[in-house]
């Protein structure tokens, strides 16, 4: 049996404007055959985990699992609502759909809270250093075949400060309207994983306009604000599909004292076809 859940509705935010990613600008993106700069991806993971942690709490920040998958472009001002119902009465597990001002379905989700916190194999994501700006690589198959171990990110968590990419809390950024996000006691926000897959990208990657399409995660733990934490993996799917170049990465994130936080499998088409 299923049992819905209470819609949420946000005023989509195109947060990444002014970005090295110029897919989130009017102009760029229109080449490829959008009506305007998207809002990012990770903007949309976040809506569809506003119903998750109404429905299972911290724990499910703290231990749960999530795919969101992307399918329509969301754009900046559109008012998105997130439908939500529980399926299953063993592990929680929450379907999620986002539909834009259109009633176009535009993403999809599903979040589950185990009992138990996941392992991972130890010693399959090394830490690597990240090449020097002029030398990252290009955005292509051939370049990032699978296997290939990529530079690590390293940072140094500020939770419920300026942890967004442009200098604000992320939780405004994506317009999470949860006050468990911010102020002294504030938590890491689900989607906030996803964000640095992207920069890990970016940091590895020649990156021109790009879409992230998918991600993954499997949360572990929480991290602490002030934690020296590592982003590191490898690529570990690599295809050509309608002209678009497509990578998945296998990613590791670790806190201090061997604290593994999370596990995430983030895709992107690394090189859109052009639009005819």
């Amino acid at each position: 049996m299923s049992s819905s859940i209470a819609e949420t509705r946000i005023r989509a935010h195109n947060f990444a404007e002014a970005s090295e990613n110029k897919m989130h600008s009017d102009e760029t993106a229109a080449q490829y055959g959008f009506e305007g700069g998207l809002v990012p991806g990770v903007g949309v993971y976040a809506y569809m985990t506003v119903p998750v942690v109404q429905a299972l709490g911290v724990a499910w920040i703290e231990r749960g699992t999530m795919t969101g998958k992307f399918i329509k472009p969301v754009y900046h001002g559109e008012e998105v609502r997130v439908t939500a119902k529980a399926i299953a009465a063993g592990v929680p597990t929450i379907e999620m759909n986002v539909f834009n001002s259109a009633d176009v379905l535009c993403a999809v989700g599903e979040a589950m809270l185990p009992a138990e916190v996941a392992v991972v194999e130890p010693g399959r994501h090394p830490h690597a250093p990240l090449p020097p700006k002029e030398a990252r690589l290009e955005p292509s198959v051939e370049a990032l075949p699978v296997g290939l171990v990529l530079g690590s990110l390293d940072w140094v968590m500020g939770l419920g400060k300026a942890d967004g990419e442009f200098g604000t809390v992320f939780a405004d950024d994506v317009r999470d309207p949860l006050p468990i996000y911010r102020g002294a006691a504030a938590v890491c926000h689900p989607a906030y994983i996803t964000a640095r897959a992207n920069a890990l990208l970016m940091a590895n990657v020649a990156l021109g306009p790009w879409i992230h399409t998918a991600s993954r995660v499997r949360h572990m733990a929480l991290p602490r604000d002030g934690e020296a934490v590592s982003l590191r993996g490898f690529v570990s799917g690599s295809a050509t599909k309608k002209g678009h170049e497509m990578v998945d990465v296998d990613l590791i994130w670790s806190g201090e004292a061997g604290r593994t936080l999370g596990h995430i499998v983030h895709s992107a088409i690394v090189r859109p076809a052009i639009a005819n």
